[in-house]
């Protein structure tokens, strides 16, 4: 349809609570009823940007036939109430969904949608199942906040939430009731710290930054208080409560995102908890792409790596998703997207699209053992990565010293003070001493892997508590050393993430680093290599090697922890790779 569109700005909405959120509605200027899709953002829903340029511009879409309904979320700009991050979505967008059900340009049918913390909203409000609802569409975000969002591996995610909670509380600090004095100061140090953040990262102890007092931002102390998977964030775990989604969801994710924990998990619980329409229906797309991309001018690129034209995101890919998506379930029209299998993901390396019906593809698990002759230390030491089982090899050793601790060099960040995410080159950080390095011999063939990517370990700590690291790299014939995976485990939760268990000092204990998946093709000529080390910061805070809250800890409180791997017959620690046979 072309004619004329309506915007109302400001239109408030009610919650149950008698809060009142501020909402815009984009319609179609006829006396007919309309499908209506819901957006709401907690960055301020009259910036265009914001808008119209993450996923689809709303005009575009009451152009197509829908009124679209963009909201400020609670404690946001123009909306009431205050702002308590991840905890009111589900209900204010329950409430919103069933307002825009009943008014008199609704047909009654209603989709949701959002990238990132925008994602979030759409996520929670699919919980509740609003009986309006019929569809969702979730890009680049999480499912569960703990695992995922603001701790990986019990690890806590310090450079991306810190760089969040600081940039994103110029509204909070406009709402609160301060002399013009204490207003000026904080404003002031705020923006200061978001211009440096090195010297907020390195704060200690985490819980307490003065930057953040005032109530600038009572959510931070909060994440960190509950920094292991207790019912705070239970209740808001959507990919835990799959089984209440009761309408397709088509999900987005990328390779090198920050949240991409959060697709997998709820594509694997929708799979095997929900019920028969959403098992039959719901999608997954997984490209190339890091947090950055779909915002960013590089729209196909994630780090150094350019994907090429087939791999854009932002607007370009997802207008067109989302069109198809909610034409089907709100207009009942066949489209393309619904005749296609339900994953598809984009294979890096050789850099194109597969389908397959279900996530993880039905590939064989294969092992890869770690071997050395106990000074596998930096990539000019002995260590190595062959399928054959170890046998009577010492232990590999090295110190990790909070003090000191090994750099974030790309990967799954978003917001490092330390640079881009993505495909960066590792090969200054496989230099130093606390970095062991494992590298198989030159492929032959090409070898792609497609399917999630784990490391067994055996160690051993002088430490009660500590974390290991991990990280797959590509290592190409001229040096590069391409990072394509990479995870961490905080000691402590390597049994459970709900109670924590301390490190028997210089006990060999198994753990696990759980590095995500990745679809993957190493090139004829390559290398396999894994890391191992014990931080990666500041993506992830730094233990400081005792019982003490790592988010809690001083300086006072780290030590230097002796670390030791073991790869014998009876501690055979080995990467698990799904790898394409045919």
């Amino acid at each position: 349809m072309t004619g004329t569109i309506l915007v109302e700005r400001n239109v408030m909405v009610n919650m149950r609570d008698g809060v009142p959120l501020a909402t815009d509605v984009y319609r179609p200027s006829d006396d007919s009823v309309h499908p209506v899709l819901v957006y709401r953002t907690p960055y301020d829903k009259s910036d265009a940007a914001n808008v119209g340029a993450l996923m689809i511009n709303p005009l575009i879409a009451v152009d197509r036939g829908y009124v679209v309904v963009a909201q400020d979320t609670r404690g946001r700009f123009q909306s009431q109430g205050t702002w308590t991050p991840l905890v009111n979505e589900g209900a204010d967008g329950y409430d919103t969904i069933e307002w825009a059900a009943r008014q008199p340009w609704s047909n009654g049918q209603v989709g949701i949608y959002g990238s990132s913390y925008m994602g979030v909203t759409a996520l929670q409000a699919t919980v509740g199942s609003p009986p309006p609802l019929k569809a969702a569409v979730a890009y680049l975000t999480g499912a569960n906040y703990f695992n995922g969002w603001t701790y990986s591996g019990g690890a806590l995610e310090l450079g991306f939430n810190l760089s969040w909670a600081l940039n994103h509380n110029w509204d909070t600090l406009a709402r609160l009731k301060l002399d013009s004095a204490k207003r000026q100061a904080l404003t002031q140090e705020l923006t200061a710290a978001v211009t440096d953040l090195w010297p907020m990262v390195r704060h200690l102890p985490l819980t307490d930054m003065p930057v953040l007092r005032d109530d600038v931002a009572p959510f931070w102390r909060g994440w960190l208080r509950h920094s292991a998977y207790d019912e705070y964030w239970k209740a808001i775990d959507v990919a835990r409560r799959a089984d209440e989604i009761t309408i397709p969801v088509l999900h987005i994710a990328g390779w090198y995102d920050v949240f991409l924990r959060g697709h997998l998990d709820l594509n694997l619980r929708l799979q095997s908890h929900a019920n028969d329409l959403v098992r039959q229906n719901h999608r997954m797309i997984i490209g190339p792409w890091d947090h950055a991309a779909y915002g960013g001018n590089r729209k196909s690129a994630a780090g150094d790596r350019e994907f090429g034209p087939q791999a854009v995101s932002g607007p370009a890919l997802t207008t067109g998703l989302v069109l198809q998506w909610f034409d089907h379930w709100l207009m009942g029209r066949d489209t393309p997207l619904m005749s296609k299998p339900r994953v598809r993901y984009y294979l890096m390396g050789d850099n194109v699209w597969r389908d397959t019906e279900a996530w993880p593809p039905p590939h064989a698990p294969v092992r890869y053992y770690l071997h050395s002759g106990g000074q596998a230390n930096t990539r000019f030491g002995n260590g190595v990565l062959l399928s054959d089982l170890p046998g009577n090899l010492p232990a590999d050793s090295y110190l990790y010293d909070p003090g000191n601790p090994v750099p974030t060099v790309g990967g799954r960040t978003y917001r490092s003070v330390s640079g881009p995410g993505g495909v960066q080159d590792q090969a200054r950080v496989e230099e130093r001493g606390d970095v062991l390095v494992y590298t198989s011999p030159r492929l032959l063939e090409p070898l792609t892997i497609a399917g999630p990517v784990t490391v067994a370990l055996w160690v051993a700590s002088s430490a009660p508590d500590t974390d290991f690291t991990g990280k797959l790299v590509d290592v190409e014939p001229g040096g590069y050393c391409a990072v394509v995976a990479d995870g961490i485990i905080r000691a402590r939760y390597r049994n459970s993430m709900e109670k924590p268990e301390w490190l028997t000092p210089g006990e060999i204990t198994p753990l696990t680093v759980d590095l995500w998946d990745v679809a993957y093709t190493f090139r004829r000529g390559h290398s396999l290599r894994l890391e191992i080390s014990s931080s990666n910061f500041p993506r992830f805070s730094r233990n400081a090697n005792s019982t003490v809250s790592p988010e809690e800890a001083c300086a006072s409180d780290f030590s230097i922890a002796v670390q030791q791997v073991f790869h014998d017959a009876g501690h055979p620690s080995h990467i698990t790779l799904h790898v394409v046979t045919t």
